[in-house]
């Protein structure tokens, strides 16, 4: 208490110098089997080390590959060349037919789209980045889509400025199988306008294993207010854990604060020297709902 008292007495600015460390590649790659405009890429490196929101500026140039392989319990992946897709940043129509700096597609998805890149559920994917003189590589499989049961909706309620909503709810059973893991996307009249899995609504959050509800009925409440007399289109994303841990770890650092406060270390699966990310095999099973 003396001490204490001793320390509010007095007032004195004390400046902290604090390392900020090398600059880290950030990559954000996507591999999915229903939309061949939502696998892309895009490769950045960090601003500074005390930005909780992970601002980046591009990386231009880069050499960003994606093949096909299996994975065989006891031999390990097995990589086809002939499945092997070499990624540009290019015009997309998506994009307003403008290339965005740092963000990488499928050419094919400009001169033959019904042909550009899609992943298949059971397949698993090597990323490859050679960027700066620099490579780096990640893995990801895409497990089995888990099938949507229906889509309803709380009752509606006016919200604080009188408008009618109402709360989405996903029902699914989910695979007799541990360690399974969902994410939730959604795009509506607030979001058809904008492009990326980054653009929709989200909820990314499951139990940390899934050993009480393991082959049991799901049943989620989203926590969005959306108008009434929207059409929703749902995405229910199969992950595996990995990939889930990362976007579970990358919302607890985004709310953080910064760097003054508990830390949270990014569960990344992308190796290599100073680089943080994820390449996300996501397997998705659509649905439409209009709220009522």
């Amino acid at each position: 208490m003396i001490l204490l008292m001793g320390l509010m007495a007095c007032e004195k600015n004390i400046d902290i110098s604090v390392d900020a460390g090398p600059p880290l590649v950030v990559v954000e790659g996507y591999i999915n089997n229903s939309l061949r405009a939502y696998n892309y890429v895009i490769v950045g490196k960090s601003l500074r080390y005390d930005q909780a929101d992970f601002a980046n500026t591009p990386i231009e140039g880069a050499e960003v590959t994606i093949t096909e392989g299996t994975y065989t319990p006891g031999h390990g992946y097995s990589w086809d060349d002939s499945r092997s897709v070499k990624l540009q940043e290019v015009k997309v129509p998506e994009l307003g037919n403008v290339k965005v700096p740092g963000v990488y597609f499928d050419p094919r998805r400009v001169t033959d789209s019904a042909h550009a890149l899609l992943g298949v559920p059971g397949k698993s994917y090597l990323l490859e980045i050679t960027a700066e003189g620099k490579k780096y590589s990640a893995i990801t499989t895409l497990p089995l889509p888990v099938r949507i049961d229906s889509l309803t909706n709380t009752p509606s309620f006016r919200d604080d400025s009188g408008k009618l909503r109402s709360r989405l709810m996903v029902h699914y059973k989910d695979p007799d199988t541990l360690g399974n893991a969902q994410l939730y996307y959604w795009k509506n009249v607030e979001s058809k306008s904008t492009f990326g899995w980054g653009a929709m609504y989200t909820d990314r959050y499951i139990p940390n294993t899934d050993d009480l509800i393991n082959g049991q009925a799901v049943h989620i409440t989203h926590s969005s207010q959306l108008p009434v007399g929207d059409s929703i289109r749902y995405f229910l994303i199969s992950v595996e854990r990995p990939v889930h841990d990362f976007w579970d770890s990358f919302n607890k650092a985004r709310i953080n604060g910064g760097p003054f406060t508990t830390p949270v270390s990014l569960k990344s699966n992308i190796r290599g020297e100073n680089i943080v990310g994820c390449f996300s095999g996501f397997s998705v099973s659509t649905a439409v709902h209009l709220m009522q």
